[in-house]
């Protein structure tokens, strides 16, 4: 990650360097109505320039300011008549309060001495589902910014994303297949049906429940926040890992802009790809209504061989849209609406056959994946006095199916000869909240919501007679009613004390028995999710917290049609969250580090059959503990550095039936991994941009904690290189990924039908050069 990127998640605005004609360069402004902190740090993050002031924050609001305008200009327009007057020092700027006039005949004093200026946080962050300073927020979360996406000279997707960020782990299926886990909540490898340990969340919408991650490409994007730890009391179940949150770019009110970009890969031993993705902002009444869209289509290469006679089969396609609407009637009230849809298309898979070579696949035919997203939402928020209104309504649909070669398992299923698995899902997710929050000494918000979420699917076997066989089906309803609040309150001195707690009624029923003339299954239980830190302030460059969380996953039904169904119960987990953030007095060095323990109970974890179905079932419990950390540091003269790196244990300790277990690690996690990148700015000519060199370790992992499934993984070490190059609306980039050609295993996992009977390996991708060319108006 960037310094700038780094500086930002510590909560702190770099200074930067401007010359003194740059008082006068013009930004897009559209900062509401709201508190000075809030406002200042929506100011900083437009503009790039710190602020300070001495002493605490005063605890006024001030005006909306929207427009185009000088940094100077736009803070004269946001304190006019708050008493306040912003002073230039250099590169930053200086709050003070405004002096009386003096009387002529008033004795001048001696000058004071300028207070020291303590930079003020420059980031928002929205993951607790209210505008907070990330400094402000007790609890481990990493955030990306668009600054440093946009400076890796590819799009990225959630894999990505992991080896930028410590603790996210992710399988390895193919695109639109995985499964994301955080700090080691990581219950099976298998897209089963139980529900997710990581919520993924687009804006103020939730996007998955117990769908796999639908591998949202991230373009026009702001920033991703992944909130780390038990985030049920605000989120609810599906939420026992941690919360994965897209946050992307609004519409701007008073700017039209378009930007459009190309790209190629060429993979060694694969094949070549291209991409073309565009954004476009059109104000439709000025300070009143815009449009944003975003378009995107992608031909990714492929790198396996199929020894059917198939050469680099897993090639893919991804096409995709967003439309975003924003309108704003007052000053204080936004209205938000959006739609976005995403198409992947998978040729095959891309697990091989070890004995057959590192990048071959011993297939009797293909196995494809397609993976169609389609969400709408509507946000209306707004002032209500004192508070804040914020109604979300979002409606999501993705529909999910595969193919697998299943010969191997053809006597399993009364079948001779090549055998062909099929298995469509549609998952249906209606989410209605409303909330209020307020600023102040006591910061709270409270909020209700309604979520329902329904799964179909249909499982088929096909052999020689080309005669169907369905082998599974799934008729599944959640509804969760919830109510739910946090607040945080200052005890004493400067420690701040924040409670939270989520009380849900969760109702699941299997309607497959009803479909098949039978009384459907029901279930029902009350949830109640807490949270509570103490935080401590680190003199505006940080803060230190002590977080408790627990959450729960209900009870559920197991797959009806398989030889196992019946009801699992519900899961808990708890952790103790100990962390710190903290930059340095002149912006130039930024860490961050926590340790952790969790305790789970009766782990939900969906697992393989011996025809290779999959069920769910209680596996027993476990414990995860572990340290990570990240340092940024501005060496000077353009060159930066960052790292980081995590630690932990992830183990079933316990079986179902209470046995002590030894060595059953849980899946996927490694229990060492690192990271390491140098950047620095560059000048060529009239060109000017960065350079770096990212050099990633992923240790050893587990497939699973089943004995005959306890496959080893991981252990590689990745380095890649990157530079990009802008003059006036023009951007070059070029990117060399895995630059050793590394074929480490990501991921021992593939077909469920033949993985007993061989070992499987998925290779990473083998190294991969990208080019880029951009512009934007």
């Amino acid at each position: 990650m960037a310094l700038a990127s780094a500086l930002l998640l510590l909560g702190e605005a770099p200074s930067i360097a401007r010359p003194a004609h740059d008082r006068e360069q013009s930004y897009s402004f559209d900062i509401p109505a709201g508190p000075l902190s809030a406002s200042l740090a929506s100011f900083s993050g437009i503009t790039g320039i710190s602020v300070g002031l001495s002493g605490d924050m005063p605890r006024v609001s001030v005006r909306r300011v929207y427009g185009n305008m000088s940094a100077d200009a736009a803070l004269r327009r946001l304190l006019q008549g708050s008493g306040l007057v912003a002073r230039r020092l250099g590169a930053v700027y200086r709050i003070e309060r405004e002096a009386p006039p003096r009387r002529r005949d008033a004795t001048p004093t001696e000058p004071l001495s300028p207070p020291a200026i303590l930079s003020l946080p420059s980031l928002i962050v929205t993951a607790q589902k209210r505008y907070q300073l990330l400094s402000d927020v007790p609890l481990s979360v990493s955030v990306i910014s668009q600054d440093s996406l946009a400076t890796q000279s590819r799009t990225a997707t959630s894999r990505d994303i992991s080896l930028d960020t410590e603790g996210l782990a992710m399988t390895n299926l193919g695109p639109g297949r995985n499964r994301q886990f955080i700090r080691g909540v990581a219950d099976s490898p298998f897209n089963g049906q139980s529900q997710s340990t990581v919520a993924v969340q687009v804006d103020d919408a939730r996007v998955t429940f117990d769908a796999p991650d639908p591998d949202l490409r991230l373009i026009d994007i702001d920033r991703i926040e992944i909130l780390k730890g038990p985030q049920g009391p605000l989120y609810g179940s599906g939420a026992i890992g941690g919360i994965y949150h897209i946050v992307t770019r609004g519409p701007e009110l008073d700017q039209a802009s378009l930007f459009f970009r190309l790209s190629t890969q060429a993979v060694a031993h694969g094949g070549v790809g291209s991409g073309a993705e565009a954004t476009a902002n059109l104000p439709l009444i000025s300070g009143k209504l815009a449009l944003r869209a975003v378009g995107y289509l992608f031909a990714d290469a492929g790198w396996i061989d199929n020894a059917g006679g198939h050469q680099n089969s897993n090639s893919s396609d991804t096409a995709g849209s967003r439309l975003a609407l924003r309108w704003r009637p007052e000053d204080d009230w936004t209205v938000d609406a959006g739609f976005t849809v995403q198409n992947i298309n998978v040729h095959d898979s891309q697990y091989v056959d070890p004995a057959a070579g590192t990048l071959t696949r011993v297939g009797r035919m293909r196995e494809p994946t397609d993976n169609d997203f389609k969400m709408a939402h509507a946000t209306v928020k707004g002032d209500l006095d004192k508070l804040q209104f914020m109604s979300v309504t979002s409606y999501v649909n993705n529909g999910f199916g595969y193919a697998l070669d299943a010969t191997d398992a053809a006597a399993d299923f009364g079948l001779t000869g090549p055998v062909r698995f099929t298995e469509n899902r549609s998952y249906g997710l209606l989410n209605q909240e409303v909330r209020l929050s307020s600023e102040g000494e006591s910061r709270w918000i409270v909020g209700a919501s309604l979520l329902r979420g329904t799964t179909d699917g249909r499982s088929v076997m096909m052999g020689q007679t080309g005669v169907p066989q369905t082998v599974s089906t799934l008729a599944r309803k959640a509804t969760e009613l919830a109510i739910f609040g946090e607040g945080t309150r200052r005890l004493w001195g400067k420690i701040d004390a924040t409670l939270g707690g989520r009380l849900s009624d969760a109702i699941y029923e299997d309607e497959t028995t009803e479909k098949a003339g039978q009384r459907a299954l029901k279930r029902s239980k009350v949830i109640f999710s807490p949270s509570a830190s103490l935080s401590l302030p680190l003199e505006g460059r940080g803060i230190l917290y002590l977080r408790y969380a627990r959450a729960l996953r209900p009870g559920g039904l197991a797959p009806a049609g398989t030889v196992t169904s019946g009801r699992f119960d519900s899961d808990e987990l708890s952790t103790v969250d100990l962390g710190i953030r903290r930059a340095s007095q002149d912006g130039r060095v930024a860490i961050s580090a926590s340790a952790y323990h969790s305790w789970w109970d009766e782990i939900q974890s969906d697992y393989l059959l011996p025809n290779g179905l999959i069920s769910t079932r209680n596996a027993g419990q476990g414990r995860i503990i572990g340290i990570e950390a990240a340092l940024d540091w501005q060496l000077g003269g353009g060159l930066s550095i960052a790292t980081g790196g995590s630690l932990q244990s992830a183990m079933l300790t316990h079986g179902a039936d209470g046995v002590e277990l030894h060595d059953r690690r849980l899946p996927i996690t490694p229990e060492i991994s690192g990271r390491i990148s140098l950047a620095r700015n560059i000048d060529l000519g009239s060109w000017h941009g960065q350079a770096a060199v990212q050099a990633n370790y992923v240790g050893k992992a587990r497939l699973s904690f089943d004995g005959d499934l306890d496959r080893k993984m991981g252990n590689y070490t990745l380095l890649m290189m990157h530079a990009e190059l802008s003059r006036g609306p023009w951007t070059i980039g070029w990117r060399l990924d895995n630059l050793l050609d590394v074929k480490g295993d990501s991921f021992s996992f593939g077909n469920p039908f033949s993985i007993r009977q061989e070992a499987q390996f998925t290779p990473v991708r083998p190294r991969t050069v990208m080019l880029s060319i951009a512009r934007g108006w």
